[in-house]
């Protein structure tokens, strides 16, 4: 007989996959940073191409023309700050810092200059972890991955100006990833209430209902999301998922398979098709469950959870030498999942 509990997920698919859910259709850092600069068309020629180059997501181009408006007025914080966040883009973290530093020390007091600094902060912290992370194969919590300098940047950024929501939107982030989802929420809600159509916003409030426990309000946030940007893939898989834990299976089997691979990230794909398995599995439709369990296994060889659905699904189905052969397997992938968690030190026990 099957075992019935439920097994712990892979860390650094979770991981991929929860930066895949926050991110949505769509770049935060490129939604948080749009139309970052606010100064008057007085400005050089280079720092008005660049700013056309930055908002058409032309980066490299945008970087040229900003490097050359810094050239020309170096001490200008505006063309500071718009070279730091064109680099910011690009990644090169510490010319990015470099810049943005110099253009919050010229003006302290813009809220769009604290906020860069802060999206550049936990950017660069946040990559770094998922580095090493890919790199020894242990996970590392979520709060470990929140710059404490960042963050302070976002605060202040939002105590200069409530109306700045790309900054409230990334420090609700933050404050989730420190698991503080009493903040993480009030932020979300507030930006819900200046803007109902602010991207991403209510799917952002789901992810905080869920992790609560409150998963008709987080149906409710998804369902909003959907009517706002019917595309909105990760939130159509989001609301399949909510569906299949309020027991409204058909309608969850209805949202899921609407979706194809190609629709959501590599890193959704996994949880996509063992959606569908458990969904149909509870529809009774077996066949269909067995080929998406199957299908999970195939992205994801290492996936424990789907390893255990698929056991479950051939005892099901009257196959009891394969259900033996993927309990197997799944007590082989946590045993290695524990030891990359636990790292040498459990290696050289004796």
């Amino acid at each position: 007989m099957i075992e019935h509990r439920k097994p712990a997920s892979n860390a650094i698919a979770n991981r991929r996959r929860v930066k895949s859910r926050w991110a949505g259709a769509c770049l935060w850092t490129l939604a948080g940073i749009s139309g970052l600069v606010t100064a008057g068309w007085t400005q050089s020629a280079h720092y008005r191409e660049a700013r056309e180059r930055f908002d058409k997501g032309e980066f490299l181009l945008a970087m040229l023309a900003a490097q050359k408006a810094v050239e020309e007025d170096g001490a200008n914080a505006d063309h500071l700050h718009l070279y730091g966040a064109v680099l910011l883009e690009l990644k090169q973290f510490s010319e990015a810092e470099e810049h943005l530093r110099k253009a919050v020390a010229s003006e302290p007091d813009r809220a769009e200059f604290q906020h860069s600094l802060g999206e550049l902060l936990l950017a660069r912290t946040m990559e770094a972890a998922i580095l090493k992370e890919t790199r020894s194969g242990v996970g590392q919590p979520r709060m470990r991955n929140v710059d404490p300098e960042g963050l302070k940047a976002l605060e202040r950024a939002v105590a200069l100006d409530p109306d700045l929501l790309k900054a409230r939107l990334r420090l609700g982030r933050a404050y989730y990833d420190l698991n503080r989802h009493d903040l993480a929420l009030e932020q979300f809600e507030a930006i819900a209430r200046k803007n109902p159509r602010y991207p991403w916003i209510h799917s952002s409030r789901a992810v905080v209902y869920m992790n609560a426990g409150a998963v008709d309000s987080a149906v409710q946030a998804l369902q909003a999301e959907l009517r706002n940007y019917p595309d909105h893939h990760s939130a159509r898989l989001e609301l399949g998922e909510a569906m299949l834990k309020a027991g409204d299976t058909a309608r969850a089997v209805e949202h899921l398979a609407r979706l194809k691979e190609e629709d959501v990230s590599p890193a959704d794909r996994v949880a996509l098709n063992h959606s569908l398995s458990k969904a149909y599995r509870d529809l009774g439709q077996l066949e269909k469950a067995l080929a998406a369990s199957r299908r999970a296994l195939e992205l994801d060889p290492d996936f424990p959870d789907g390893h255990y659905l698929l056991a479950q699904l051939y005892e099901q189905t009257g196959q009891a030498e394969l259900a033996r052969r993927q309990m197997e397997a799944f007590r082989r992938v946590q045993r290695e999942k524990r030891q990359r968690t636990l790292g040498p030190l459990q290696g050289g026990r004796r």
